[in-house]
C-alpha cells in the first residue's frame, strides 16, 4: 500500500513541477501566443476648437447689434464620429451672462478630411447688450465610443448693443457774434464731419455763425442711430432777414434766419397769398453775397407790368428780374419798417384798385389768387455757406426744399402763403433740408 502512495506522488510531482517553474532546462522552447480580438482603445473625446468670428459690421468688426449677422467658423477635432449635432438644442448665443434666441441662418460643413472637420455657423437678429459668447453643449458630437465633447464656450469680443445713443445739446456763446454748439452723449458715437471730438467720442462742437435749428442724426459704432436737435438763437456774426406782405392781412411778418414768415396764414387757413417779399442781409458778411428772383402771378397775365403803390417799384407778370438775379445790396433797397429791404413782387396785386393799371374786378379781388408763386436764391461764393430756401401753398402744404440757385415752384398759378430762408453751413445743409423737408 505504501508503494502504490509513493508511486502516485512521484506521477504527480513529475506532472506538476514544470508549472511552478519559469526557468526551463530544456534545450528547445516553444511559445504560442493567440489572438482573442484586435481593439484600438479610445481615452479621447471630441473636441471643438475655435477658428474665427466675423461680423457683417465691417467697419466697426468688435460691435453689432439685432441688424448685423456673425459668422462663427470651428473646427472638430475627431476622426471617429458617430453623430453631429450641430443645431440649435446644443449650439446656444449668450450675450453677457445671458442665453438669447437668436435666428441661425446657417450651419453647414465647409471641409472635411479624415482628422478634422471645419463648419460654418451663421446667426443674426441677437437681443439684450453685452459681450457676445458662443457655446456647445455636451453631445454636440458623439464619437463611436460614445464618448461627448465637453461643454465649450467662446467669446466673440464682439459687443452686442441694441440701444441707440442718447445726446443733450448746449449753445454757448462765444466771441464775435458766434456760438459753440456742445453735444453731450451718453456713449461714444462714430465721428461726425465737420464736428470737433473729444478723443473718448462722447462730446461733440461746432461754431455756429448765424442762428439755426436742425436735427442731426448721430451713431454708435453698433449702427443705432438717433438724432439730436441743433438749435442756435444767439449766434449774430451772418444774419438774414425777411418778410412776405400779404393783402388780406395788410402786414409785413417778418421772421430771421430759417424762421417762417407767414406762419399766421398757414395757422389760421387763411387764403390770404405773398404778394411781396422784403429780404437784407447784415453783420459780418459781404451784403452784396446774395441774390435772389421770384415768378410773380398777377391778374393781367403775361406781357403785363404794374407798379408798387407803397415803393414804387415796377414789376412784371412771369420772372422778376426777367433773365437775371436781384442783388441783395443798398443798391437795390427799398426803405421799410425803419431799415433798408431788397424789394421782390409788389403789393396791391390782389386790390380792387391797383395802381398803375386797370383796376382788378371786386370778386376777383376777394378770393386773393395773385402773387408769389416762385422763388429762387444764389449766393456768389459757396465756398463756406449755402442758401436753402422753401415754400408753403395753400391746400399743398411745405414743399420739398431747394438750395443754391434751384428754383422752387408748386405752379405758377399757386402763389405761396408762406416761406423760409437761411444761411448754412456747407457741411450741415443736407441736415437742415431733411429737417425742413419732414414737413412736406
Amino acid at each position: 500500500m505504501k508503494l502504490k502512495y509513493f508511486i502516485l506522488t512521484c506521477f504527480f510531482l513529475c506532472i506538476l513541477l514544470p508549472f511552478f517553474f519559469f526557468t526551463s532546462l530544456s534545450k528547445y522552447q516553444f511559445e504560442y501566443n493567440f489572438l482573442v480580438a484586435k481593439l484600438k482603445i479610445d481615452n479621447s473625446p471630441p473636441k471643438i476648437e475655435l477658428i474665427s468670428f466675423n461680423n457683417s459690421n465691417s467697419n466697426y468688426p468688435n460691435y453689432a447689434n439685432k441688424t448685423h449677422k456673425i459668422t462663427a467658423k470651428v473646427k472638430i477635432i475627431e476622426n471617429h464620429i458617430s453623430k453631429i449635432n450641430f443645431d440649435s438644442e446644443h449650439i446656444k448665443v449668450k450675450v453677457g451672462k445671458n442665453i438669447v434666441p437668436v435666428n441661425f441662418e446657417k450651419i453647414s460643413c465647409i471641409s472635411s478630411n479624415s482628422e478634422e472637420q471645419i463648419y460654418e455657423i451663421i446667426f443674426s437678429n441677437i437681443p439684450n447688450d453685452g459681450l457676445l459668447n458662443l457655446c456647445f453643449l455636451e453631445n454636440s458630437i458623439i464619437d463611436t465610443s460614445l464618448q461627448s465633447n465637453l461643454s465649450k464656450t467662446f467669446s466673440s469680443n464682439i459687443l452686442i448693443d441694441n440701444t441707440a445713443p442718447v445726446a443733450t445739446f448746449e449753445e454757448k456763446s462765444i466771441n464775435d457774434g458766434y456760438s459753440e454748439g456742445i453735444i453731450s452723449v451718453n456713449e461714444s458715437i462714430q465721428p461726425i464731419n465737420s464736428w470737433n471730438m473729444t478723443s473718448n467720442n462722447k462730446k461733440l462742437t461746432y461754431i455756429f455763425p448765424n442762428s439755426i435749428e436742425y436735427e442731426l442724426p448721430i451713431k454708435d459704432f453698433a449702427q443705432n442711430s438717433n438724432s439730436v436737435l441743433v438749435s442756435i438763437k444767439n449766434a449774430s456774426n451772418i444774419n438774414l432777414e425777411y418778410g412776405i406782405y400779404d393783402a388780406g392781412s395788410n402786414n409785413v411778418d417778418i421772421a430771421t434766419c430759417g424762421n417762417i414768415s407767414g406762419d399766421h396764414l398757414i395757422s389760421s387757413d387763411k387764403i390770404f397769398k405773398a404778394e411781396s417779399l422784403f429780404i437784407r442781409t447784415f453783420g459780418n458778411i459781404d451784403t452784396s453775397i446774395l441774390k435772389g428772383k421770384i415768378f410773380l402771378y398777377t391778374y393781367y397775365g403775361e406781357g403785363s407790368s404794374g407798379i408798387c403803390p407803397y415803393s414804387e417799384l415796377r414789376y412784371n407778370y412771369g420772372y422778376n428780374p426777367k433773365n437775371s438775379w436781384r442783388t441783395i445790396n443798398k443798391e437795390n433797397t427799398t426803405y421799410f419798417l425803419g431799415k433798408l429791404y431788397t424789394q421782390f413782387g409788389g403789393t396791391g396785386l390782389n386790390y380792387s384798385k391797383s395802381s398803375g393799371q386797370n383796376p382788378i374786378p371786386e370778386e376777383i379781388a376777394k378770393q386773393y389768387l395773385y402773387g408769389i408763386s416762385g422763388i429762387s436764391f444764389s449766393l456768389d461764393n459757396y465756398s463756406k455757406y449755402s442758401i436753402v430756401y422753401q415754400i408753403y401753398i395753400k391746400d399743398i402744404g411745405w414743399l420739398s426744399s431747394k438750395y443754391n440757385g434751384q428754383e422752387i415752384m408748386y405752379n405758377f398759378d399757386k402763389p405761396i402763403s408762406a416761406i423760409r430762408i437761411n444761411f448754412v453751413p456747407n457741411s450741415e445743409r443736407q441736415y437742415l433740408i431733411d429737417y425742413w423737408n419732414k414737413s412736406y
